[in-house]
């Protein structure tokens, strides 16, 4: 059995049942003491919440309590360990059946040098599968043939010299579904230019960012759009700002008001960059802080050598090749820009202590009490005949603060700049100037736009950097729409992975007697594991690293008695080309020890996105997707250990085919994906997917010569059973309707083996509308009852289900829900009676609370409730709840 340690990298919390600090209500002599201590700056809590030390605490639990204390270290400082009755670096779990002392020991950060290298990508990029992807289609509204795959962007981004790319299609994920996704040159990352007005990017998500309805409300949508990426784990970034963030007279709007933000476009090669420029010098002075991105915006081949993808380059310095690397140094804003293979490359460092270890890079936050000395070091590559402009806060308005002139013979310029931190938030930042032709061409007027005008070919931007913001205190920003107060509630959740400035989600649980089962995943500067905990009575286990290998993702556990079976996706062979594997592991006494890790599947491909169950003889049971080169998506299911081969079970009917020469979307590779299993109380199985086989042009948005098609697609929910006694499974049933994308099932038994079904769905529009959860219950005939919301009434939507059986049999359901009018995604939960769906209801909880699993009365949840800051702190944590 592994344990996780510190060692790791991962930091891991535990929340116990422990009364209220001094409750009045529990005598005196049925009260042990804890006495806290902090030596330097830093603070303890507990969790439930009770403890929030910051000097001395002296209180009182009730005795034979368990408590679990977390130290957090204030800015500038690392916590050193505990003393007394803890030691360590972990937490500090203490049973109170005596007085307990400790003391949480905290000291000055040591600043090093930051440790990594610098990798080149393009931030925004597309393919036909984007509503205008290519130059007919937009000529045509949509309905001209393309010309631009996923394979031409690959191989030009290639011959650009990148190292990284996403494909940022319109408000779709769909790219990802094609079995051309592949590329052993470089790192693919999952991306989509998300939202209806204004345009953003996000890296790193695990489905399309969506949208919902507008209204008058749209800065609250923008947010959640911003909240919503980050409960995946993934980047948010503001595409071309000039379009859709300002007003007419270049002042940034209500828009520009959304907090965290993780990096803005300030070089977009198609929109007009000095605007953009400015844009991003008012949101840095209002408080904001978020590093810069470089984007081709590439739609056209007949472009490319104008603003193909990689011109420009968005460099970014990461601490390994690998997808959780990039994102974890982009969400840091430790990037730097420049025009394309051949421009200079610049970067800026700082040292503010004085030790000449320059501990900052482009994009840091530095804290230094006004008055503390600095030197900022800049270093220009090939920036001969170039003019450096330094700048800092208020920006270009004021002026450069010093400009340098490379000389000819200059090919690795340095230039050190001696300042001292001012009494109030500043940032310093730099631009290079030479000759090159405009970044701008607007491919909405052409050809007019991509014209040079002489007099601007002298100074064009050939480079920058994301600034250094240096202040005396973390900075809060101040935007013109306050965002509203959190309105949530304590709601005594105990909290079971993760720290502050860390992140953990995709929880999943199961419960059987007395005991629950909890999976989830944990991000570290450069891995993503999967991590185990158990919990019986009041105590917690220690947490168990499950994943052998650093690129682990999408748990999903099941028990049955003594049995608990956990699987998940996993990169062990590497990210390029991208071969996610189907991993196992099994506990054979109830989750205290765990057999090696098996693979249970690993193809020329990539299979991913398991579930999990357990049959009534006590076999485990994997579905997930999977697709191969030239091949569209299929689910497959397997008994580890029972079956030799998987079983396809989406296969039967699909009509696929490659693209012809002559139009990139001729192609049809109908998906099958985001499988979910079930097994019922009497043994029957039933496996549900989503699938758009029915739709036109399945993976396309618009349709070629006939019309702008669906978009997103016509997915559909699809099901195949079989019962206890059979090997077979029966044919296909479809739920849904082909005016709506249905997505996201799940299903579950309850305990008189009526089957439930519950999904999100949205009309055939690609933003500006809302999802809804819907759900259907079959007879014992295998009827499903007509598909209907689970809640309606109030302004929001809901996203991505899960249902699990309550101890009285009946089924449970839990999901995302953006009704609170604090703006906050809250879990939403109701129980099915048999008949209808009762006591649905918000759970009013702080923070921004999302991915809800539930089983046996227990509901587990992701929850930012003690980040401290809006923007810049990723702190996630999985939150256990008994059911109301």
């Amino acid at each position: 059995m592994l344990k996780i340690s510190w060692g790791l990298g991962l930091v891991l919390g535990a929340g116990l049942a422990v009364a209220a600090c001094g409750d009045q209500s529990i005598p005196v002599e049925s009260q042990q003491p804890l006495h806290i201590n902090i030596s330097g700056e830093g603070r303890v809590v507990s969790a439930p919440e009770g403890v929030d030390c910051q000097q001395r605490c002296d209180t009182a639990f009730a005795a034979g309590s368990r408590v679990t204390l977390r130290a957090e270290a204030a800015p500038g400082q690392r916590f050193r360990g505990w003393s007394g009755d803890c030691s360590g670096l972990a937490l500090c779990e203490l049973l109170l059946d005596q007085a307990r002392q400790i003391v949480a020991l905290f000291e000055p950060e040591i600043r090093a040098a930051p440790s990594g290298l610098w990798l080149k990508g393009d931030m925004h990029v597309h393919d036909d599968h984007s509503s205008d992807g290519s130059f007919m289609r937009q000529l045509g509204d949509d309905r001209g043939p393309g010309n631009v795959s996923i394979q031409d962007q690959i191989g030009f981004a290639r011959f650009s010299g990148l190292d990284f790319l996403p494909l940022t299609d319109h408000r779709t994920y769909d790219q990802h579904y094609d079995p051309t996704w592949e590329s052993p040159h470089l790192l693919l990352i999952p991306g989509e230019e998300a939202n209806g007005s204004p345009h953003a990017t996000t890296h790193g998500a695990v489905d399309s960012i969506v949208q919902g309805a507008s209204n008058d409300d749209e800065p609250r949508r923008l947010q959640q759009s911003v909240w919503d990426a980050h409960s995946q784990g993934a980047i948010w970034i503001t595409a071309h700002p000039d379009d859709g963030m300002v007003d007419g007279d270049g002042q940034p709007n209500a828009r520009a008001s959304v907090v965290g933000v993780d990096l803005v476009e300030t070089w977009n090669r198609a929109s007009d960059v000095e605007g953009e420029i400015d844009y991003a010098e008012h949101r840095w002075n209002a408080g904001f802080r978020f590093g810069i991105a470089g984007a081709s915006d590439s739609h056209f081949r007949e472009l490319w050598l104008l603003s193909g993808p990689g011109l420009p380059i968005t460099q970014v310095f990461a601490a390994e090749r690998n997808e959780r690397a990039i994102l974890q140094a982009l969400s840091a804003g430790r990037t730097a820009l420049t025009g394309d293979g051949v421009s200079p490359v610049v970067t800026l460092e700082a040292d503010f202590d004085g030790d000449g270890v320059y501990e900052a890079i482009g994009g840091d936050e530095v804290l230094a009490p006004a008055g503390t000395a600095g030197t900022l070091r800049i270093r220009v590559k090939g920036g001969m005949g170039t003019a450096v402009h330094l700048y800092g806060a208020p920006g270009r308005s004021a002026g450069p603060l010093q400009t340098f002139r490379p000389g000819l013979l200059e090919l690795d310029a340095r230039y050190e700049v001696a300042i001292v931190a001012p009494g109030a938030p500043a940032w310093y930042r730099v631009e290079v100037r030479g000759l090159s032709l405009p970044h701008a061409f607007n491919t909405s007027d052409l050809p007019m736009s991509i014209i040079p005008m002489p007099q601007e070919i002298p100074n064009q931007l050939r480079a920058m950097t994301s600034p250094i913001f240096v202040s005396a205190a973390p900075v809060d920003a101040q935007p013109e729409l306050p965002l509203p107060t959190d309105a949530g509630t304590a709601d005594g959740a105990l909290l079971a992975l993760g720290d502050s400035k860390r992140f953990s989600g995709f929880p999943d649980i199961a419960v059987d007697g007395a005991v629950t089962h909890l999976v989830a995943e944990l991000h570290d500067t450069a891995a993503t594991q999967v991590v185990y905990r158990r919990r019986s009575g009041n105590g917690w286990s220690a947490p168990v690293l499950l994943s052998p290998s650093r690129y682990a993702r999408f748990p999903s556990i099941a028990a049955r008695g003594q049995d608990v079976w956990v699987a998940w996706q996993d990169e062990s062979a590497g990210q390029q080309p991208r071969r996610p594997a189907i991993m196992t592991v099994r506990s054979r006494d109830g989750g205290l020890h765990w057999d090696a890790p098996q693979t249970l599947r690993a193809i020329a491909g990539r299979a991913e996105r398991p579930d999990i169950a357990i049959t009534a003889d006590g076999d485990a049971i994997v579905v997930w997707q999977e697709i191969r080169a030239a091949q569209p998506f299929d689910v497959l299911v397997q008994r580890p250990g029972v079956d030799a081969e998987p079983q396809n079970l989406s296969r039967a009917g699909k009509d696929f085919a490659a693209a012809n020469l002559l139009d990139t979307r001729s192609a049809r590779y109908p998906a099958s994906v985001w499988p979910r299993v079930a097994v019922a109380p009497d043994g029957r199985t039933t496996v549900a997917w989503q699938d758009n086989r029915s739709d036109s042009e399945p993976l396309w948005t618009g349709q070629t010569f006939s019309g702008e098609g669906t978009d997103p697609d016509n997915w559909q929910i699809m099901l195949r059973s079989r019962s206890a006694s059979s090997s077979e499974w029966q044919a296909a049933q479809t739920l849904g309707a082909d005016d709506q994308a249905d997505r996201h099932p799940v299903l579950a038994y309850d305990a008189q083996n009526r089957l439930v079904v519950a999904w999100d769905s949205k009309p055939l529009k690609s933003s500006g509308v809302d999802l809804v959860v819907l759900a259907a219950s079959a007879d014992d005939s295998g009827n499903f009852s007509a598909p209907a919301p689970i809640a309606q009434g109030a302004q929001g939507m809901g996203q991505y289900p899960r249902l699990g059986r309550q101890p009285d049999g009946r089924v449970r359901v839990v999901w995302t829900d953006s009704r609170s009018l604090d703006w906050r995604w809250r879990v939403m939960t109701g129980v099915f009676d048999g008949a209808a769906w009762q006591d649905t209801r918000l759970l009013p909880a702080r923070g921004n609370n999302s991915w809800p699993s539930t089983a046996g009365g227990q509901i587990v949840f992701a929850s930012t409730r003690n980040a401290q800051r809006m923007q810049r702190d990723p702190t996630q944590q999985v939150f256990l709840l008994p059911a109301p």
